[in-house]
């Protein structure tokens, strides 16, 4: 697929260099321990592969918490920004503003840092709060937003199901929509005010394209870019 928008992204055509510019940076989150399809045909060493991985402990990247993936996987515990985050400082999937980092004066004792009425074991400021996202998803390792395209067929995972049911049945799990175990929540995209269009990846990890003055409904899915009447891409979606 990106071999057929690197025919379409040239220069000349802004909007669809930026579409492959964006397009090529939505990737699954990869976290390095996607489980692998697992079927009632696999091998008995590709079975123990995935098992381990299932329940191999790890600290969410998000939240700071333990988790594996047998007990964790679409449960949807964990929230995360499926957005960029602004040059103004603004997340563009929610318009929520990041801590800013706060100066703080210190100054290097013996490769250490050190300042007035602070514990010379620990460092002189606090470290930045994060703000929570506003998309629910699963417990991740990785900085990179899950997406639809990480959601996990059941036919992929069946010879895993009686552990996993054993954890927690999968029909129960709140990521559990049609025959899938989703790793991040469905919500409606995000449309600029002076958008013209809008690239999303729709529930079904396809990208399409919402025109607002004649789509109608704001759809389901995770926007990817953003362009004006002009065909500029847009920098700032609040």
């Amino acid at each position: 697929m990106h071999a057929i928008w690197m025919v379409l992204a040239s220069k000349n055509d802004s909007f669809h260099y930026e579409l492959y510019r964006d397009m090529s940076k939505v990737q699954m989150a990869r976290p390095g321990h996607r489980i692998p399809a697992v079927t009632l045909y696999a091998e008995p060493d590709e079975v123990q592969t995935a098992f381990e991985k299932m329940t191999k402990a790890w600290i969410c990247f998000e939240c700071g918490c333990e988790f594996d993936l047998l007990g964790s996987m679409g449960q949807l515990e964990c929230y995360q920004h499926p957005g960029t985050l602004q040059e103004d400082g603004r997340w563009s999937c929610c318009g929520q503003y990041q801590n800013p980092v706060r100066w703080s004066h210190n100054w290097p004792v013996q490769r250490m840092f050190d300042s007035c009425g602070t514990d010379r074991s620990k460092p002189p400021y606090q470290p930045v709060a994060r703000v929570r996202g506003c998309q629910r998803c699963d417990h991740n390792t990785s900085s990179a937003a899950f997406t639809h395209d990480d959601a996990m067929q059941i036919t992929d995972l069946s010879a895993l199901l009686p552990v996993i049911n054993k954890e927690f049945p999968f029909y129960l799990r709140t990521g559990f929509d049609e025959g899938v175990l989703r790793r991040c929540a469905k919500r409606k995209i995000v449309v600029p005010s002076n958008a013209a269009r809008v690239v999303y990846m729709d529930n079904d990890a396809e990208r399409r394209t919402y025109t607002p003055e004649t789509d109608g409904r704001v759809p389901e899915g995770m926007e990817i870019l953003a362009c004006d009447a002009n065909g500029d891409t847009i920098a700032n979606w609040h």
